[in-house]
This record gives C-alpha cells, structure tokens and sequence, in this order.
C-alpha cells in the first residue's frame, strides 16, 4: 500500500459491498480499479464488481427490512433524527479524510473538496430536522366523516448517483429518503466507489437498522439495469446525462415506477450593460471552472450585452488566465484534471469543433503537458468568443472548462437565447436595474435564477430542472416530498347502516 502524494490516505481505497448492514466481495471475487485522474499510473480504487445476484441480494435486503419495518424504522421518526444527525456528526469527524477519498478520485482541487464535505453534512443535519415533522391533513366534512390525508415513505429506492459531486449528490438523494422513512440501495458512479462506500462506512456507526442502506458498486448494464428492472423497487432517484435518464424513465414507465430525474444544462449567465463587471466576471469564473466545468449547473454560456460585451470578456479571460490548474492536493490549485481519458476526448473534441467552425479562441484550447501533467487528464481552462448559440457548442453539455460567449441586443434576445436549448437546469442575471433583473429571471425557463450570485445551492432552497433537465426536485421540502406517497384514510361520521349514497345499488 502506497501514500498518495500529498495526502494522508493510503491506497488503493476500498469499496466493498454493502448488504444488510454486511461487508463482502462481489460474488465470484470480481473487482474494477479505478485510477487517479491527476496521475494514472496510480490505481485510487478497488471495487468489489457487483453481479446480478449481488445487486438482487441487496434489493431483497432493502425490501425485507421495509417490507417488516425493521426497527420500527418507518413509524419511529426519533430513530431516523438519531440516525441523521449523527450521520452529519461523523461526516464533520472525518472531513479531512472524506475530502481527500473525493479530491482523490474526482482529481477535485482540495480547496473545493473540503466545502463539499461540509455540505454533504448540512444535508444529513438539515433533513434530520425534517424527520419528526411530516405532519398531515385532516378535516371534517358536513356529516360528520372525516378525511385523514397521512404521507408515508414509497417503499424501496434506488438510488444512482453521479461522480462530480459523490457525497452532496449521495447526500441529497440518501438523507431524505432516510427521513421520509424509506429503505435504499445505492449505485455508485464507477469512477467514485470510494466516496460512497466510506459515507456508508459512517452510516453504520450510528443505529441504523440492518437492510436499511445497502450499496452496490458495479457497471451500470448489470447493477444499474437491475435496479431500474426490480419490481422489488418502488422509485429510482437517479443524477446523471440525459440519454441514460431518458432511457430509465422509459424502462421505468413499463411498471409505472416513480421517477426522479437530474440530468444535464446548459447555464446561460446574462450579463447587462449596467451590470458591476468586477463582481459579473468573478461569478462566472466560479461557476465555469469549479471542478474542471464538470456540473450540470456549470456556466457554460455567457450572454453579454453588445454595450459592455469587449469589456467584460477582457476581464474574464484575465481573470481565466491567472487560474493555477495543477495537482488536486495543492492548496492553491484552482482547477484539476478532468475525471478520465474519455472525458479529455470529450472536451478536446469541442474545442476542436470550435476551432473548426471559427469561432473566436481567446484563452485556452490546449492539453497541459510536461510539469506534471503529462500522467494525468489536464485541459486549459478554454473560452470561444462569437459562438453561434444554435451551434454544437451553444447546444449541448460539454461537462468540462469550455464556456462559449454569444453577444445580445436587448432583453428580449437575451430572454430568447438563454431559453433555446433544450435544458432548463439553471441561469444567472446580472444587472444593477433590479425589476428588470427579476423580470428577465421569471422568463427564463430554468428551475434555479441566480441574481447577483452563481452556483449558491443552500439546502433549504430546491435543485432540479425545466425541460430535459429532469424531473422532480432535490434539496428542500420539496426533496423530502420526493420520497413519500400521499394516503387517504375516510372514516364514516354518520353511523348510518344505509347511506343515502348506497341507494344508487340497494333498494330499500
């Protein structure tokens, strides 16, 4: 076992399966590595490689221990308190660690993992707050009977999470689910095994009861597949690209199973002529290279007004170019590697499609080689100027450091071209004229506007997307309501044997 450079951990990690409150190798010792994005010759992973029958085990886990309330864990909400907050407690006891399992296997700079960390526990502690308070409705009609509207939690969850956030995204989907009184089994992305089997890990030091959180690490075709498949799963929770939840909403459909979908953006952030320029370009910077530009939400087109448009790109390709990109353990490294070699391919083709097209380069565009780089996944931060927002590189999710820059005339052309696409995840409106900056936000078609800010994500508010962007909501009340099914229960207030209703079939 080696020490990665720069941090404590030793490696590889581990990501064993998880089923009914059990550690274990996949069935026949079947394991996948995964590399370090930032130095490949480095294995980060060991993962056991979940089968079918691994995978259905632990279905079968999660389903008994609901099906039989183990623990009394749907109706004893002080438990599900217990077991949250005290989730948040160890996440906070393990933050350093935690941020270096992510930095490790994301190739995420360690100045982002650290806060990453902190808001996974927000979340934990947030929806433990929720846990005893799922209060229904109840009223009274003119006879006398009542109508009892009771939530309860929707059974079984599948939970399929993404690898650019891996514990905020477990987190949003887990800790709700857990509050609402459901019982889960996890799919971890491929490329971060470790983050979720070491959130797991941490679960099962508080009094959760056995079956409750299973995880099932494997390729997506056998584990990903099952999961979706089970009629033993009452919902599918999953975070990823578009095609793949759009190919699980339709496999779902076929039972009529619950669905929650968030999938892919295409940020436009509208900057007006009187806009604060410093604070603008600032905010963008954030939101298009935090974590390599690998988010859904990422600010991947910047929509200027004609009047300020030179001078506002010129201060964001200066600030773009003071950017440290480099090894993820260094504290002042501002941008990592991208997540793999396909990914790289990916986002050197748009930056080729750019070049090709002529659309202005004005910073970037360039594999990073030698001083280190040469082992791992690096990529110029990279920004076209001129970009046709009908074109490849307006349209579609890149998921890496590309920003494309399109000039508008008035408010009605920035309204019209932050709306066509075919993603509504999120957008941001600069300007200093605050009825109009609300205004052009009610417009847009997106289920988060920020103004004045980029990429705030408080607990409290909502995640989630218009159009292709998804369904459903994360984060939130509205992220609790995700997870529960809502019950009439009537109850007769006449003491009539022969209810004026009845004699629509029964004479007298």
């Amino acid at each position: 076992m080696t020490t990665s450079e720069g941090y404590s951990i030793k490696l590889p990690l581990s990501c064993p399966l998880v089923i009914n409150g059990e550690e274990g190798a996949a069935t026949g010792g079947k394991q996948f590595t995964r590399e370090n994005p930032a130095d490949t010759r480095q294995v980060a992973t060991v993962a056991a490689q979940g089968s079918l029958e691994d995978v259905q085990s632990a279905i079968d886990a999660s389903r008994t221990a609901f099906d039989s309330n183990t623990g009394n864990w749907i109706y004893n909400y002080k438990l599900r308190e217990q077991v949250l907050f005290r989730t948040a407690q160890l996440i906070r006891e393990n933050a350093q660690r935690l941020a270096q399992v992510v930095s490790l296997e994301v190739g995420m700079p360690i100045r982002q993992a650290t806060p990453h960390v902190a808001v996974a526990a927000d979340i934990f502690e947030f929806y433990g707050g929720l846990a005893g308070k799922l209060y229904g409705e109840s009223f009274t009609l003119p006879n006398g009977s009542m109508i009892n509207l009771v939530k309860e939690p929707i059974g079984v969850v599948g939970l399929i999470t993404p690898w650019n956030f891996p514990l905020t995204q477990t987190a949003r989907k887990l800790a709700p689910a857990l509050a609402a009184g459901c019982t889960v089994v996890i799919k971890p992305a491929s490329y971060t095994p470790a983050a979720a089997y070491e959130l797991v890990k941490l679960m099962h030091q508080t009094a959760i009861p056995k079956g409750v959180v299973n995880l099932a690490p494997g390729p997506g075709v056998v584990v990903g597949a099952e999961i979706v498949n089970s009629k033993k799963v009452d919902k599918i929770s999953f975070t990823g690209e578009t095609g793949t939840g759009k190919d699980i909403a339709a496999r779902a459909a076929r039972e009529v199973k619950r669905v929650s979908l968030e999938l892919g953006g295409k940020a436009p952030y509208v900057i007006f002529d009187d806009a604060d320029v410093e604070a603008a370009a600032r905010a963008a910077i954030f939101g298009m290279f935090r974590n390599a530009g690998q988010a859904c939400g990422a600010t991947t087109r910047l929509l200027v007004q004609e009047g300020i448009h030179q001078r506002f790109l010129n201060r964001v390709v200066e600030l773009t170019r003071k950017l440290e990109v480099g090894a993820p353990t260094r504290p002042s490294t501002d941008m990592g590697p991208l997540v793999s070699r396909s990914q790289e391919r990916v986002v050197q083709d748009f930056i080729k499609y750019g070049l090709d097209t002529g659309f202005d380069l004005v910073t970037g565009g360039h594999k990073l080689r030698g001083n280190g780089f040469d082992n791992g996944y690096y990529v110029e931060p990279t920004i076209f100027d001129g970009v046709d927002n009908a074109s490849k590189l307006g349209q579609e999710e890149i998921f890496g450091p590309v920003v494309a820059v399109t000039s508008f005339k008035d408010e009605n052309e920035a309204v019209e071209l932050a709306n066509a696409v075919d993603f509504g995840l999120v957008a941001g409106v600069w300007s200093s004229n605050y009825p109009r900056a609300m205004r052009v936000a009610r417009r847009i078609r997106a289920g988060t506007v920020w103004i004045w800010d980029n990429y705030a994500q408080p607990v409290e508010g909502i995640w989630g997307g218009y159009k292709q962007s998804g369904i459903g909501r994360e984060l939130g009340y509205y992220g609790l309501e995700d997870f529960m099914e809502v019950k009439q229960i009537f109850t007769d207030g006449t003491g009539l044997a022969m209810k004026p209703s009845y004699g629509q079939v029964i004479k007298e």
